[in-house]
């Protein structure tokens, strides 16, 4: 039996692999040897949360109980080769980040309503934060009084959060550089064998 030239193989390893990788990786669809939707095996890493087999599966570079996690570095603390340092996604300072831009989403948003229902009167409420209580010197009802306060502590309060939970944030480490995922696939044919290998180099 031929062995088919090692150039060849190559060759042929360069024009097929990456279009055969490329179909799978980007279809909407777990299939192959993916671990989640278009990730893991021989695509981009997967994020925290999602499905994997193995470490190499996720960007973090740590798989448990079959799901990517997020993996901590303690502050100042250099990133080993091949990972950078990023805001943690599941502390506590995420958690307040998160329900501080719900609170003061849900505050400006009814500010912003308010500004544009009486022009004359709350034209403040369009400022972020100070606004509902620069408004209340022009109102004079007790109810749209306690409404504007409650506005402004929503918004104060979630600009709070979100400022608490910047400066208390942890870090994690995240891949920067895909490692070789390589697939072997030999293949016999009466001219000879042949050795193929594709994946991410």
């Amino acid at each position: 039996m031929r062995l088919v030239p090692v150039c060849a193989a190559l060759g042929w390893l360069l024009l097929s692999a990456p279009a055969h990788a490329g179909e799978s990786c980007n279809d909407g669809k777990k299939n192959g040897p993916e671990s989640d939707v278009d990730c893991g095996g021989d695509c981009p890493s997967c994020a925290v949360g999602q499905s994997c087999a193995s470490a190499r599966d996720c960007a973090s570079g740590l798989c448990g109980e079959g799901v990517c996690q997020e993996r901590v570095i303690a502050r100042g603390t250099d990133a080993p080769p091949g990972y950078e340092t990023r805001a943690s996604s599941s502390d506590a300072g995420a958690t307040a980040r998160h329900a501080g831009l719900l609170f003061f989403g849900v505050g400006y948003a009814g500010a912003y309503v308010s500004a544009l229902a009486l022009p004359g009167k709350l034209s403040w409420m369009y400022a972020p934060v100070f606004g509902p209580w620069l408004s209340l010197r022009n109102v004079e009802e007790p109810v749209l009084k306690a409404l504007i306060v409650a506005d402004g502590a929503l918004q104060a309060g979630g600009a709070a959060l979100i400022i608490g939970g910047v400066v208390s944030s942890g870090s994690q480490i995240v891949r920067t550089e895909q490692s070789a995922r390589i697939v072997v696939t030999p293949s016999v044919h009466r001219h000879g064998a042949s050795v193929g290998l594709f994946g991410s180099f």
